[in-house]
């Protein structure tokens, strides 16, 4: 451990600036410094402390340990406070006010997108006026359309656009937590449209979108479409462009790391540069220079996210140690890429691209060398298919706590899948970067794009292939604080910690089993003490009942789009079996909300399945389920809770839960004269979920389930 702490004193100063950020940002969220401050003090004793001890001439090996690393103590206590004052720097130079009124808005179209039925457009060069004063806004302005009262269609990214509407700022910190990728796009503002929407000026786009869209029309002129778009992903790191299912199926086989630019691209690019600077008679500094331009534009084409500016900093610190002949090392030059992005930009630590490059790139460091020797030396596997299950085995290894945090899934097959694909990748990569940039210089030679296209066809295939094997994709959940074990536990089992096997093997043991531990009762359903109601965060909605004898209802599954949504709810709910679904909600077409009975259905067992009348052809043939029409006005016995199905003239209104501590009414979107009904059946101390929002209005005196 000593010999970790003197050779890596960037990785704990890096550490150190991390820490500073993310505790600012958590003092800020719950709108206090005290913890800050008091971390701060500790880091200040613990500097002193070690002054104190390099006073002190002795043989002892803790004092000699402390004195000799007196300078990394005091440097990990300036980027502490250097983390803190530049995160609270960012999140204040963020927060603006602006006076509530209706304005007459113009700027510069940077980006569109749709959620659902909601369009948003995101503009940048904003000019506000009212009551004839003008204002030039600070960064972005995220424009929303609550109807289709204009088309998205009609506005592309360049346009200058004029409409009436209200603004609002964006706050930065929401609900007691940080809005990170608002902040990191820079978007400030709200905007509501109002009237008067009208295209001024078309085509003002800048340096880096006019290149990314030419080489989008190269590549569309030239290849088949889907195809198309994955090569552009492939180069600039923008997956939007990909279909759902190209997303879920890198995403299931464990191969999306492909499409987000990083240490791969990266080291592609400087070895591919590297081989043509031998046919180039100049001095090492000129063509160390001409790379570091090179990767600098390329940062910038790929809008500097942290993932390739990450790999960027190794790649140069690691040339230019190289260039004047000295010996790199990868985790100083992961330290200090971590530095220098976390000084530009302190909030990366709340960027999932920049935890996962980091941690996989750490992963690979420690565990590497060892993987590679015992497939290699011990199993006699040949070292290019060793090689390729170590790393990826490696790269796993680090990042499990994020992807289990972020995603809550994990890829079985990643190892096979990564060990095909890597290699073909890197060769479609480099035919790719090489012919664009010719097609670029020389347009009359952009037939030669068929190269890479071919190559890129099986990238875009082989996916696939994994999608419906069994357990293609495991769910598994978030570690929250045992994630500190976790990463304890790599530390201690690598190779980069020297003590002395009898301290070391019994912490490993003891750290190891914590783990296991924690692992099994994650693993085990969920019991539940009370009734309780939980809204699940989908398009159109769905609530879990679950009673102290631990039934549980699910009402409402909302439509296809929401299936990802409500099975990771389900199984972060640790729930295995559900007594009873309701599917009451007619507002939604049945076949989609039979795509999600199928969806839940793969992850846990369902007892019963009710819907009304009118839909019930379409779960006739649901396998392995009892599908039953929900009676009119019958109660419904499921394990000794009541349900109520209230109808008015056929058709079902309300459904009642009578449960021992607590009653819920699920009220369906009805009609004045129907809420007369609906109250006269139910307490006033009913708690009430409204599928409505408008249907609030007839049930204002009772309490909302939020």
């Amino acid at each position: 451990m000593i010999r970790i702490f003197a050779r890596r004193p960037l990785v704990f100063i890096a550490l150190a600036l991390c820490l500073g950020a993310f505790v600012m940002v958590k003092c800020l969220e719950s709108n206090s410094i005290i913890a800050f401050c008091v971390l701060l003090l500790i880091l200040t004793a613990i500097a002193i402390f070690a002054f104190i001890i390099f006073s002190i001439k002795s043989n002892n090996r803790f004092i000699h340990f402390v004195s000799i690393n007196r300078f990394i103590i005091l440097g990990c206590l300036i980027m502490y406070v250097v983390g803190g004052l530049f995160t609270y720097n960012k999140i204040n130079f963020y927060t603006t006010n602006i006076e509530e009124a209706d304005y007459t808005i113009t700027g510069i179209v940077k980006e569109c997108d749709e959620f659902y039925s909601t369009q948003y457009i995101y503009l940048r060069n904003v000019v506000i006026v009212s009551e004839g004063e003008q204002e030039n806004l600070k960064g972005v302005v995220c424009l929303s359309f609550s109807s289709n009262s204009v088309e998205l269609e009609q506005v592309d990214i360049g346009d200058k656009i004029s409409f009436e509407g209200s603004i609002e700022s964006n706050l930065p910190i929401k609900n007691g937590g940080l809005d990170y990728y608002s902040i990191k796009d820079n978007v400030r503002y709200n905007a509501e449209y109002i009237q008067n929407f009208k295209i001024i000026e078309k085509d003002l786009i800048n340096i880096n979108d006019r290149v990314r869209f030419t080489v989008l029309d190269t590549l569309l002129n030239e290849m088949p479409s889907q195809i198309a778009y994955l090569s552009y992903s492939i180069l600039f790191g923008d997956s939007s462009y990909l279909s759902d299912f190209t997303n879920e199926s890198f995403k299931i086989s464990g191969v999306a790391h492909i499409v987000a630019v990083s240490g791969m691209n990266v080291v592609i690019i400087v070895s591919l540069l590297l081989f043509l600077m031998r046919f180039i008679k100049s001095r090492k500094l000129l063509k160390f220079l001409i790379i570091t331009f090179i990767l600098i534009a390329y940062c910038y084409m790929c809008d500097f996210t942290p993932s390739v500016v990450r790999a960027t900093i190794m790649a140069l610190v690691v040339l230019s140690a190289k260039f004047i002949g000295r010996q790199g090392d990868i985790l100083s030059s992961l330290g200090l890429s971590c530095i220098i992005i976390c000084i530009i930009w302190p909030l990366s630590i709340f960027d999932v691209g920049f935890l996962m490059s980091f941690a996989s790139v750490l992963g690979i460091v420690m565990f590497f060398g060892g993987i590679n020797y015992l497939l290699n030396k011990k199993c006699k596997i040949p070292n290019f298919l060793s090689s390729s299950i170590a790393v990826t085995v490696s790269a796993q290894i680090g990042i499990y706590p994020i992807m289990a945090s972020y995603f809550n899934s994990f890829s079985l097959y990643s190892i096979p899948a990564n060990i095909v694909i890597v290699p073909i990748f890197s060769l479609a990569y480099v035919l790719l970067f090489a012919t664009v940039i010719i097609s670029l210089i020389l347009p009359f030679l952009s037939f030669l794009l068929f190269l890479p296209s071919v190559v890129m066809s099986f990238v875009n295939w082989f996916p696939s292939v994994f999608v419906n094997l069994p357990f293609a994709n495991l769910y598994v959940f978030e570690l929250g604080v045992f994630s500190i074990i976790y990463y304890a536990c790599l530390i201690f089992i690598s190779s980069f910690v020297f003590i002395q096997n009898k301290v070391k093997i019994p912490i490993n043991i003891l750290l190891i089993l914590s783990m296991l531990t924690y692992f099994v009762l994650d693993l085990l359903p969920k019991k539940y003490k009370s009734d309780n109601a939980s809204v699940f965060d989908t398009y159109s909605p769905s609530v879990l009942v679950t009673t102290i004898d631990n039934n549980k209802f699910l009402v409402g599954v909302g439509n296809k789009y929401d299936t990802n949504s409500l099975t990771e709810a389900i199984q972060r709910a640790r729930i295995y079996n559900l007594n009873a679904v309701f599917i009451i909600n007619n507002s939604v077409d049945a076949y989609k909300q039979r795509t999600n009975i199928e969806a839940l259905l793969e992850v846990c067992k369902i007892d019963k399945l009710y819907v009304t009348d009118n839909m019930s052809e379409s779960f006739t043939t649901m396998n392995g389920v009892s599908v039953q029409t929900i009676p009119n006005n019958d109660c419904i016995t499921i394990n000794e809770s009541n349900i109520y199905p209230l109808y008015v003239q056929n058709d079902l209104v309300a459904l009642l839960f009578d449960l021992d501590n607590k009653d819920y009414a699920f009220i369906l979107d009805i009609n004045n004269s129907q809420s007369y009904y609906v109250r006269s059946m139910i307490n006033s101390d009913v708690n009430i979920f409204c599928f409505d929002i408008d249907d609030y209005r007839f049930f204002e005196n009772y309490p909302k389930l939020q």
